[in-house]
């Protein structure tokens, strides 16, 4: 299947290009029309937070609750009581009124909204109620009501909204760190191939599949809740991986081009090849991300589908709009003396399934006998893979205990401060002091103390109805609020229409995210509201930020092991069809652990623990949410599989081919190491480039997976796995002959017309079975 997509895109480039480029189009239209939505709401089926979230809806109320707009008055400037001040308030209550979407606007002179004025008349909010949801209020909407305002900006009051409005202000674009990692790609495979033509293929390909995988979550956030987030993680993996897949079979492209082949053969070979490995790695990246459908949370759905799209989409466009590519800008990517690939001479050939020993078939060779050419293994000769990494692997395999021992040291001295992670819950005062959300953080915080920004919600289902706020159970349940150590102030109870369902806002003493706020939900939980209500059996829940979140932290901790061994599993088992050995399978799975608690533990140490917070640009330690460790283990898992394929694809083929185990070792990674490392480099720009966002979620992304990624190319493959396999030994193949002959044989390597397989259990080659070097490989053609 894999050559006769690639030669079907090589024969019709123009209609292949014609169509993504159309697809991209209509997708663009799509978006322009209907536009990107987002939403930061999370929905904890079965929880505490939702059964509460679920009793609110008894009240009525506008679609997005109440959203604040904060006015404040420097130290010197006009008291918020005072007459003009008044006027000015009232005037821009009434424009802000006539915007669309608004419902309500309430003031703090009014009965209802006194609590909005601070003490000391300098800061107050308004009290915004739209008839859209969180998810539909856009930076437009909260530029309307603002620009409203102006009557009271024109009394010398300062105007920032706060809340949803706050945060659709806040959404920035991430275009600035894409066109950054764009162009370290660029500069990368520029100084790799020495061709601007070759460079630019990777991006090309890379920019076409992020705008339609972008398009696509953009979309996807009208039928679901998608958090802003996965827009930016979506973006950051699919760039990535978008890249390195047209970089590792731009490589072998290339290569096939300077052994002769023609152009529509080394496209239709280099899908069949390169194409199938890409196709397994992303087919991996995807597997590790659906174990996050175990957590059992919508918030988790979509922040694993918005990457996986963006995984499957770059596959796509490498299994057919590359080859398109490949067959338009025909021989001016091959390579020149002195540019034989990324990397050379250790980049002598494509990553590890993409590579071969056998001869790229001859331009006179029938369609059948190319696509039957075992083009698959690493193409350079012994002699040839060799520079700076076969001299690592050569050290390595002298000393593999202590290069081990070493290796594990150091990654535990990485990963030491993850002992310590803790999920957390980020607020407004987590953010960059530039933006609307903080401003009006330290503003309401200022003025009415840090738990105005994250009320708790308290819901009581009532068995008959309330007669009135007074009713004595409802009484009974507001003064044991009151009472409850941490908490600032509780509002007066509100009564659902039918008078069955009571809720109260109770604000905190602490800050949102602090610790001592999820104490406060627990103690409400475990003893305030069971006391309060034991003499009528009824359920009384808890609400709010703060709840929600603390529910989500448990939830994901409580899950975390499962999906943990799930991913495990499911690696193992790749590795086991692909490789067909029980030792190497499980070897490779947990030393993939490896890269991901060093990045937990920079994670935990820059952000958490806040060392060297100043240089990220935050003002100190922040807590991580839950979901960010959880999704960068399953998208980390994802592409360290790829760099195992392609390592161990190298070892296994000089393994076969020698019989030498401590040989196969070496020659496997002096010719992976190159190609592995300079992918490695691409994506790690691009993760680094989106440190410069403003959002602390980003930045956490952001540098855990370029750490991980970093080690992994490095430490973990140019030593550990290295290390561990010359000291297995022979036992690194082992595989018990039933299980050999109950797996399916899976060929990432071959054509799609390879011969068929020998027996279940290959006679290992002895030392007379070692081809010769000067003899040519053999060219296998199916009869027609």
């Amino acid at each position: 299947m894999f050559v006769s997509v690639g030669r079907w895109c090589a024969r019709r480039p123009k209609r292949t290009i014609a169509a993504w480029l159309l697809l991209l189009l209509a997708l663009g239209a799509a978006v322009a029309l209907c536009g990107r939505v987002t939403s930061e709401a999370v929905s904890i089926p079965g929880s505490d937070s939702q059964a509460a979230a679920d009793a609110a809806r008894a009240f009525p109320g506008s679609a997005s609750g109440k959203q604040p707009l904060v006015l404040h008055t420097g130290a010197g400037g006009a008291d918020l009581t005072a007459a003009g001040a008044r006027d000015a308030v009232a005037a821009a209550a009434r424009n802000i009124a006539g915007v669309d979407h608004v419902v309500a606007v309430t003031t703090p002179y009014e009965g209802a909204g006194r609590a909005a004025m601070s003490a000391d008349g300098h800061t107050a909010f308004l009290s915004v109620e739209l008839d859209v949801t969180d998810r539909d209020i856009t930076p437009e909407v909260t530029r309307r009501i603002v620009d409203a305002a102006r009557p009271a900006e024109a009394a010398g009051i300062e105007v920032t909204p706060g809340g949803s409005l706050a945060a659709a202000a806040d959404k920035g674009s991430t275009r600035h760190s894409e066109i950054i990692g764009l162009l370290a790609a660029l500069a990368i495979l520029w100084f790799g191939f020495r061709s601007a033509v070759a460079a630019t293929v990777p991006l090309i390909a890379a920019v076409v599949g992020l705008g339609v995988s972008l398009s696509v979550v953009g979309l996807l956030g009208h039928l679901m809740d998608m958090p802003s987030a996965g827009s930016t993680i979506a973006a950051m993996i699919g760039l990535g991986v978008g890249v390195d897949y047209s970089l590792f079979c731009l490589t072998r492209f290339r290569e096939l081009l300077g052994d002769g082949a023609s152009v529509e053969d080394a496209a239709a070979l280099t899908t069949a090849a390169s194409g199938k490995a890409v196709a397994f790695a992303g087919c991996a990246v995807v597997a590790a991300l659906a174990s996050l459908a175990l957590g059992g949370l919508p918030l988790l759905h979509a922040l694993a589908l918005a990457p996986g799209i963006a995984v499957l989409v770059a596959v796509a466009a490498t299994l057919t709009l590359l080859p398109a590519l490949f067959a338009l800008l025909g021989r001016s990517l091959a390579p020149t003396p002195t540019a034989a690939g990324p990397v050379a001479p250790d980049a002598a050939t494509a990553p590890g399934p993409a590579a071969s020993d056998a001869v790229a078939p001859h331009p006179a060779v029938s369609d059948a006998a190319a696509a039957d050419v075992s083009a698959l293994g690493p193409v350079a000769t012994d002699a040839a893979a060799g520079g700076g990494w076969r001299r690592v692997a050569e050290r390595v395999a002298r000393q593999p205990w202590r290069h081990l021992i070493g290796a594990l040291l150091l990654v535990a001295v990485l990963a030491a401060p993850a002992a310590g992670l803790t999920f957390g819950q980020l607020d407004g005062g987590d953010k960059v002091s530039s933006t609307a959300s903080r401003t009006a953080y330290d503003r309401l915080a200022g003025a009415f103390g840090p738990g105005v920004n994250g009320p708790v919600q308290v819901t009581d289902a009532l068995p008959d109805p309330a007669s009135g706020p007074t009713d004595p159970r409802v009484a009974k349940v507001t003064d044991a609020l009151k009472d409850t150590p941490g908490v600032a102030a509780v509002g007066p109870p509100q009564l659902s229409p039918d008078g069955r369902t009571a809720r109260w806002q109770v604000t905190p003493t602490t800050a949102p995210g602090d610790p001592e706020t999820a104490r406060l939900v627990h103690r409400l939980r475990e003893s305030t509201l069971p006391a309060a209500t034991a003499d009528t059996g009824r359920g009384a829940h808890v609400s709010g930020a703060p709840a929600a979140q603390l529910d989500l932290n448990d939830r994901l901790s409580r899950r975390l092991p499962a999906i943990i061994a799930f991913v495990l599993v499911i690696a193992a088992l790749l590795l086991l069809l692909a490789f067909r050995s029980v030792v190497v399978a499980a070897t490779a799975a947990v030393l993939n652990l490896v890269s991901v608690a060093a990045a937990y533990g920079v994670l935990t140490a820059l952000f958490q623990q806040g060392w060297g917070a100043g240089a990220l640009g935050l003002d100190g330690p922040v807590p991580i949410p839950g979901y960010v460790p959880l999704l960068m283990f399953a998208v980390l898992f994802g592409l360290s599989m790829d760099y195992e394929v392609f390592l161990l694809s190298a070892v296994r083929e000089a393994y076969l081919k020698s019989g030498d185990h401590r040989g196969s070792v070496i020659t496997g990674l002096a010719r992976t190491g190159g190609i592995i490392t300079s992918a490695a480099l691409i994506m790690v720009c691009v993760f680094l480039s989106y440190l410069l966002s403003d959002d602390p979620v980003v930045k956490m992304f952001g540098i855990g997976l370029a750490t991980a990624v970093a080690l992994d190319a490095t430490l973990v493959r140019g030593v550990l796995v290295p290390a561990a396999m010359i000291l297995l030994g022979k036992a690194n193949w082992w595989l018990p002959g039933w299980l050999d002959r109950a797996l399916p044989r899976i060929d990432i390597e071959g054509g799609d017309h390879a011969p068929p397989p020998g027996p279940a259990t290959e006679p290992e080659p002895g030392p007379e079975a070692e081809p010769d070097p000067e003899a040519a490989p053999p060219v296998t053609v199916r009869k027609t």
